[in-house]
Parts: structure tokens; sequence; C-alpha cells
């Protein structure tokens, strides 16, 4: 097989309409040897993107709208996006179908946990119950690694680091709250939060809270999970 196709979810700005996603998603993907393809908000053409892609990678970005997990919206809500709910939505229940890898990024975490029956903490400052927090959302570079993660030893994210203890970096004030159907812990902060969880009954089913895409241009192991999904996608 030659080079995966692997498509990537992209922020919509409703004001300017105009369709957008970090570069550093092309570049991570690209340099683990997959074909990065962006997807439009076409939510009613989910089902033949997944027949297209050979994969999924679903980016960071705004808030999800609560109303997917059955809450109001918590005072302090950020902004959201409906047009990128509704896309991403429909495109995780596409490839879950599919069962062809998926990896969410931060807010793509938060999503596919919701789409799998999930919830999210809307505001971690004021709404996790443990009063031991860390700052989660840093404001050094965005390849600066800020905090802690603690694997789970014998976790797919073990076998793709061969670590226990990683550091990370950190741009969210929401986290996961209640787990999906199916979905496992694999890496935990020191507060608790959850920074990534895994399907280990899916061909490679994984959400990370950090942003791995940031270190493209550094030699990190952010490469082994892209490399990872990559071949996963080969398979």
């Amino acid at each position: 097989m030659g080079k995966p196709i692997i498509g990537v979810s992209v922020n919509f700005s409703f004001n300017e309409r105009i369709y957008s996603v970090a570069e550093t998603y092309v570049e991570s993907l690209k340099k683990a040897g997959g074909i990065p393809v962006l997807l439009p908000h076409i939510p009613d053409d989910a089902e033949t993107l997944a027949e297209k892609m050979d994969g999924l990678l679903i980016s960071g970005g705004p808030d999800l709208d609560p109303a997917y997990y059955g809450e109001n919206p918590w005072p302090k809500l950020g902004s959201i996006c409906p047009e990128r709910d509704e896309s991403e939505i429909a495109l995780l229940k596409a490839f879950l179908k599919t069962g062809k890898p998926i990896l969410g990024i931060c807010r793509g975490e938060q999503a596919l946990n919701v789409v799998l029956g999930g919830t999210i903490y809307q505001d971690l400052a004021t709404q996790y119950p443990d009063a031991g927090l860390i700052k989660h959302a840093q404001e050094g570079p965005r390849w600066y690694t800020s905090h802690q993660a603690s694997i789970v030893p014998g976790s797919r994210l073990h076998s793709i680091f061969s670590e226990l203890d990683i550091r990370v970096n950190s741009f969210h004030h929401q986290g996961v709250k209640d787990l999906g159907k199916g979905l496992v812990v694999a890496a935990r902060a020191a507060d608790g939060v959850i920074e990534a969880y895994e399907m280990p009954d899916h061909r490679f089913c994984v959400g990370v809270q950090w942003h791995p895409e940031c270190m493209f241009e550094l030699a990190s192991r952010s490469d082994k999970l892209f490399s990872a999904l990559v071949e996963a996608c080969r398979d």
C-alpha cells in the first residue's frame, strides 16, 4: 500500500466564511508518511468521506456545544462553531462504523468522547472537583512542554512512547469528565485530569488532550504518535 490518505477536520470562521487549520497538523502527518486531506463541513457526505479516506484526525479548536452531551451552557463556556460541531460528529460516527483509525487532538479528543456517550467539563477551573488543579492553559510557546503526564502501563500509548512519564504542552480549559463507551484512560496529569484515552478493541482509536502537532519541527516523541496513526492506516 502507498501512503495512506488521512482526513483532517478544519475550523470555520462564520464571519469571514473561511475554513482554516494550523499547518502543523499537515506537516506532522506528512513527516510521518501520510497524505493529509483537509475536510470541509459537509456532514451529509460524511459516510462517503469515510469510505475514501484511510484514517481521520480531528483537530483542536473551539468548545463543543454542550447540548451534544445533554447540558446547558456553563458561564465559562467559550466560543462554539455549530457548523463544525455538526460536521465532526457526522465524520466521527461514519469513521467509527468503518473501524478505520481515528486520532482526536484536544477538542478532537473531547468530541470523540462525546460521540461515544461521554461528557466533558465545560470549564476545569470552575467545575473540576480537585482543589489541586494545575495550569492547563499554558502561556509559553506552543512547542514547549509545560507539565507532566503519567501513562498507564500496558496501554497502547505506552507501547507507542515506550515511556510511563512524559511532558506535554497544554492549551485547554475543558477536559474529559465521564469516558464514552469502550474507552479507557491512557494518561493523566498530576491533578488527575485525563490527558489521553484509547479504545482497546479498536484498530486505532486514540484521543490526546495536548497538541503533539506543535512539535513537528523537533525530534520529539510526538513523531511516534503520528507514525503510529499512519502505520495503523496502512494495515
